[in-house]
């Protein structure tokens, strides 16, 4: 927990909105405020945040369509919003393959209606908000 509260408080200092709860289960940041974009090292750093169940990763463009693969692999994650990023169908196919997510936001991405069709037949059980 103090690693991810640490990871937290640098994000934090980085001028991003963040967010993180008391048991570090849920981490929000908001890319609008940060004065350059978040790095690959940071999401590579989310994704070893063991504690995240919720993770917000609004309005990021660049590195996320990388990352997303990454994310998949994080079998505690239950929420995952990425409004307002750069996703896309491609990145975002991957994470089919994440049986414990149950809220999907893709909200204002390139992600088609298509594509959530096709994610809502494998992700049967996982909510996806369009």
């Amino acid at each position: 927990m103090s690693d991810d509260r640490e990871f937290a408080d640098r994000l934090a200092a980085a001028g991003c909105v963040v967010g993180l709860s008391k048991k570090g289960r849920l981490l929000r940041v908001d890319n609008r405020k940060c004065p350059s974009n978040l790095d690959l090292e940071t999401l590579r750093t989310i994704v070893v945040c063991s504690a995240i169940r919720e993770l917000y990763l609004r309005n990021l463009s660049g590195f996320l369509n990388e990352q997303v693969g990454e994310f998949a692999s994080m079998k505690s994650l239950k929420v995952f919003d990425v409004e307002g990023s750069d996703l896309t169908n491609d990145s975002v196919e991957r994470l089919a393959g994440n049986e414990s997510l149950q809220v999907l936001n893709v909200r204002n991405t390139q992600v088609t209606k298509e594509c959530v069709a096709r994610l809502r037949k494998l992700m049967i059980g996982t909510r996806i908000i369009i």
